[in-house]
This record gives C-alpha cells, sequence and structure tokens, in this order.
C-alpha cells in the first residue's frame, strides 16, 4: 500500500498575476489528497499580490475568450472552493509558521527579484520548513488536469531512485502538440533541447524508460523534486539567474539520483510567457553567458571547444540578421576569458574547503 506523499507546490511569479490565477484555478482542483501551495513573488511591481489575494478572496473563471478548448475540457464541471483559504508572509532567510488547516495557498514575499532559481529556492526552503517530503516546482505559465500531479507521485513512488521527476508538457496554444517530455544536451556544444519536441501527445511513449534514458534534465516548467534529493544535493544554483539551472541541478546529482518522467502527467505550458516579459539584452546575455558558465563550472577541459562553437554560431547569427542574438553572443565571448578564470577560482576554493572539512580543520564561513 502506498503512503500518501505530502507535496509542497512551489509558483514563483514575477509580475504575471493573470497567469498566476489561471494556473491556481485549476491547481487548487488537483485530486492529490495531500498538497500545499506556496506562490514566492519576486518583488513583482504590478501588484500582483494584491490581485491574488482577491482572486482567493472570490475566485472566478478566467473570461471564455482567454481560455482554449482544451482548459475548457479540463475545467468543466471544477469550481475552487470559495474562498481559498490563504495568507501572505514575508521571507527573511528565517522559519515560516506552518499554515493553518484550512489555509490552502501561501503567498511568499521573498523581497527582491531572485530569478527562477532563487525564488524557487525561497518556495522550497519555505516547504520544507511545513514538513513536506516532495515539492513541486510549476511554472505560473501552466494549467494542469486533476490528475497531473498524482500521475507525478506514482512515478516517484514506483522508483526510489529518482530525484526529479518531470510531465509531459504541452503547448498550451496548441494543445495536441508536445512542448518537451524531459530535456536532454548535446554534449559537443553543451546546448539544451527538448526531447520528444513537436510530436503528438498522443505519439509520446507509454514506457518512461524510453524518455528517461534520453535525459539529461528535468525541464523546470513542471518538477516533481524529493526532499533527499534537495538535502543531498542542496538548492538550484541561484547564481545563474536565468537559463541552465535546472541543467546544472541535475548535473550535480548525476550518479547519486535518476531522472523520471510521468507520461501521463500532462501540463500545459504557455511557453516561456514568464520569460518573455524579461525578454530583453540581459535575458539574452543570460541565455549565452550561462552556457559558457556552466562549462567552465562543470567541464573546463571543454571550454575552449565550446567556445569556439559558440563563435561560429555567432557568425550564422549575423549571417541571418539576427542581430538581438548576435550582440548578446558577442558580449558572452568578450567577457569569456574572465568568465572562465572566476569560475576556476570559485573550483578551486570550493575543493579547498572540502580538503580542510575532510581533515577536521575550521573552514571560515561554512
Amino acid at each position: 500500500m502506498s503512503v500518501t506523499i505530502n507535496v509542497g507546490v512551489v509558483l514563483v511569479n514575477w509580475n504575471g498575476w493573470r497567469d498566476c490565477v489561471e494556473c491556481l484555478d485549476t491547481l487548487l482542483a488537483v485530486e492529490h489528497p495531500a498538497f500545499h501551495v506556496y506562490l514566492v513573488d519576486n518583488d513583482s511591481k504590478d501588484r500582483s499580490v494584491e490581485h491574488i489575494l482577491d482572486w482567493c478572496a472570490r475566485p472566478r473563471r478566467m473570461p471564455e475568450w482567454q481560455m482554449f478548448e482544451g482548459l475548457r475540457r479540463i475545467t468543466a464541471g471544477v469550481e475552487p472552493a470559495w474562498p481559498v483559504g490563504v495568507r501572505c508572509v514575508a521571507f527573511d532567510g528565517g522559519a515560516v509558521p506552518a499554515p493553518v488547516a484550512d489555509c490552502r495557498v501561501t503567498i511568499v514575499r521573498s523581497g527582491g527579484n531572485l530569478g527562477f532559481a532563487g525564488g524557487n529556492n525561497v518556495g522550497v526552503a519555505v516547504a520544507a520548513a511545513a514538513g513536506h517530503s516532495h515539492y513541486w516546482l510549476l511554472n505560473t505559465d501552466t494549467v494542469v488536469p486533476a490528475d497531473a500531479l498524482a500521475m507525478l507521485v506514482e512515478r516517484a513512488q514506483a522508483d526510489p531512485r529518482l530525484g526529479l521527476v518531470g510531465s509531459t508538457l504541452v503547448y498550451y496554444a496548441e494543445p495536441e502538440k508536445v512542448q518537451a517530455l524531459g530535456g536532454g544536451l548535446d554534449r559537443k556544444s553543451m546546448r539544451p533541447y527538448h526531447v520528444g519536441g513537436g510530436i503528438a501527445v498522443a505519439e509520446r511513449p507509454a514506457d518512461p524508460a524510453l524518455v528517461e534514458s534520453e535525459l539529461s534534465y528535468v525541464v523546470g516548467a513542471s518538477m516533481l523534486v524529493t526532499h533527499e534529493f534537495v538535502q543531498a544535493v542542496g538548492p538550484m544554483a541561484d547564481d545563474y539567474f536565468l537559463y541552465y539551472e535546472e541543467i546544472d541541478w541535475a548535473y550535480r546529482a548525476r550518479g547519486s539520483f535518476g531522472l523520471g518522467y510521468a507520461p501521463c502527467s500532462i501540463v500545459y505550458h504557455k511557453g516561456g510567457s514568464t520569460s518573455l516579459k524579461v525578454q530583453s539584452r540581459f535575458s539574452l546575455e543570460m541565455l549565452y553567458r550561462n552556457r559558457l558558465k556552466f562549462v567552465a563550472r562543470h567541464d573546463a577541459a571543454s571550454f575552449g571547444r565550446v567556445r569556439g562553437l559558440l563563435a561560429l554560431e555567432l557568425l550564422r547569427l549575423l549571417v541571418r540578421g539576427n542581430f538581438p542574438h548576435a550582440r548578446a553572443a558577442a558580449k558572452a565571448l568578450r567577457e569569456s576569458g574572465a568568465l572562465y578564470r572566476a569560475e576556476r577560482q570559485r573550483n578551486d576554493s570550493s575543493a579547498g574547503a572540502l580538503r580542510l572539512r575532510a581533515k577536521g580543520a575550521p573552514v571560515s564561513g561554512i
């Protein structure tokens, strides 16, 4: 007989309250018997917290013109309880009181724009303090059928070696088309790609092992994480801010935890609307810079090759006239030497600290 898993659902919001309430509209109807929602607000400037609190006080369906046919289907006849039990707390690095029995949503003010990883780390820390054994990291620009979480939990329970389990991500606007079954990584260029991207939902493999054998990481739009994984591997590296955090997390866990895929956990994803709000020069720079950062941190011997391939990619971007991406790639290349030295120094310091700890010597700052 399986044990009921108590799940902390972590959402990270930045100026996207409309996405949040649509996500909550379906999330609060999830059939899993034990879960609590932790919505981390990364210092939004659009009064997101006030709008979400208002929605929780008076839940209401999104207007019909904002809903695709698949969403109408999965929400038919389902109404969230009224009102939704909610509280709002500020995170200062310490423990947050556990939610009371009738509270279903905790809004956590993070105090700043901590990025994807930093926001999720806050949510996981608060959920861990409340005693959850698993954490469902879910993008706010998603909607979910009632069994999406149960299917993730079922896959996690079937194989205790799994530390991260992902869903079948489906395009919100094209609900018969897969966005990703998981994440792969081209080992030559270190460019990530979506496993199964573009196939029909009906064609996804029923056997999770067929996808799991191809995974390099689990796409963070929907990711179930075990408490044991977080304890052993640590939080996501928040110095990436945007991009490569999930890849880094999975890479750090290699050899210790497996990566899972739950075929029947369907999550409709708007395809990055949260990141598109900041699809500016900054986010493009993070995209290219973090590829080099990841390689310098985890595979220094390949850094020269990856930098050379990025230079070729820059030429192709220029030929195609994709100047925003070209400028970002060029900046990453200009700064690659300093980035490499910083990462090697960081790794040397970490290795030195581990050696001192092994010898029992005190280490400052640890």
